[in-house]
């Protein structure tokens, strides 16, 4: 069947075929080749935010990483130590009343990793992750459903961004 079709039909196919997977939202990533000594660390987060807690794990584990308890460390085992997140909203657009309809919103956290003994090895190291946020002039239980989604979509982008950032880490 497929030799029957002319060179344009089988174009035309493979561009709907392209077009359908971007818009579902699949995207080709890099494997993430994090060193040996960062296969087993320890966490401590004061990133203030549940969901970048969860999606670092989430993206820690797909990447390989085993985070162990302080209390089953040894001399040799890393911690990743993650400080608050910070967040800055730039007024982009107003409505003809006057009221914000779109603000740009930016995430941003330090990072850095540590030996058992406290001494930083490895940054700190900034990540950022920067969203325009609409319907910020919607009722109020829309606009907090939107911008919490939203949020929770951010906190997956730092997360992973954290984990690609430590691919580069000279361990």
């Amino acid at each position: 069947m497929i030799a029957a079709l002319s060179k344009t039909n089988r174009l035309l196919i493979l561009a709907l075929f392209s077009m359908s997977l971007v818009a579902c939202g699949f995207h080709l990533r890099g494997q993430v080749d994090l060193p040996d000594q960062l296969k087993v660390i320890t966490l401590t987060s004061d990133s203030g935010s549940e969901d970048f807690d969860r999606s670092l794990r989430i993206a820690l584990a797909s990447a390989g990483v085993t985070i162990i308890n302080e209390a089953d460390a040894t001399k040799a085992t890393y911690n990743l130590k993650v400080n608050a997140i910070s967040s800055s909203d730039t007024e982009l657009a107003r409505n003809a009343s006057n009221d914000v309809s779109q603000v740009q919103r930016r995430l941003t956290s330090h990072y850095f990793i540590r030996q058992a003994n406290g001494k930083a090895v490895y940054g700190p190291r900034t990540i950022s992750t920067t969203r325009t946020l609409t319907n910020q002039d919607a009722e109020e239980s829309a606009k907090l459903s939107y911008n919490q989604s939203q949020m929770q979509s951010m906190s997956e982008d730092l997360a992973d961004q954290l984990v690609y950032d430590l691919n580069y880490a000279p361990l």
